[in-house]
């Protein structure tokens, strides 16, 4: 089993204070937890105990994406950081927070809705990803296309290889989708944690 560093234990600590701050401004009470528990914070919503995981990262970090990398946030939520398996257990955490320290954003998901390890779009980086930039292409050629452009000066004119532009304007042609999500999308008002 790995050690972790001062430093690590840090950013887990402030990513403890940030969630207390966060829900008691939603107006709950909330303290951290005891050392040793399998949760970081207890959240009292006036009508039950709620105990919460906190999984702090202090920033994006790079994901390998075709030919460049991405930023994306990643959560591993697993004990004891990526290389363990063990995973908290429905009886030990009613949800976890991710928080990221950069933007000093928090979001919640409930453990039913956690997987292992999860990554999140920055929400500062929208529309630059490679999807989302083919994307947004393929709406550019084919409006630059119905207004009477040749294929050639649609090129030109969006940067994109005539052969994409060709490839783009055949009948049957989908932009790839994804279904990556956006940190902002964990983000939850003072009513969510009733639903818990």
């Amino acid at each position: 089993m790995r050690m972790r560093t001062s430093k690590e234990l840090q950013i887990g600590k402030a990513g403890e204070y940030l969630v207390c701050a966060d829900l008691i401004l939603k107006g709950f009470v909330a303290f951290p937890s005891e050392q040793g528990l399998p949760y970081d914070v207890l959240l009292d919503t006036g009508k039950k105990l709620i105990r919460i995981q906190v999984k702090t990262t202090s920033g994006p970090r790079a994901v390998p994406q075709r030919a460049t990398d991405s930023k994306a946030y990643i959560f591993n939520v697993k004990r004891c950081g990526k290389s363990n398996v063990q995973r908290y257990g429905h009886n030990e955490v009613d949800i976890f927070a991710l928080v990221c320290l950069d933007t000093k954003m928090i979001g919640y998901i409930k453990t039913d809705d956690m997987p292992d390890t999860i990554n999140y779009r920055v929400d500062s980086l929208r529309g630059s990803y490679y999807d989302e930039k083919g994307i947004q292409d393929f709406k550019n050629v084919n409006i630059l296309y119905a207004n009477g452009l040749t294929r050639k000066e649609v090129s030109e004119k969006t940067g994109v290889p005539y052969t994409t532009v060709s490839r783009m304007l055949q009948n049957g042609y989908v932009p790839f989708k994804t279904e990556a999500r956006y940190f902002s999308e964990t983000q939850r008002g003072a009513e969510w944690f009733s639903q818990i």
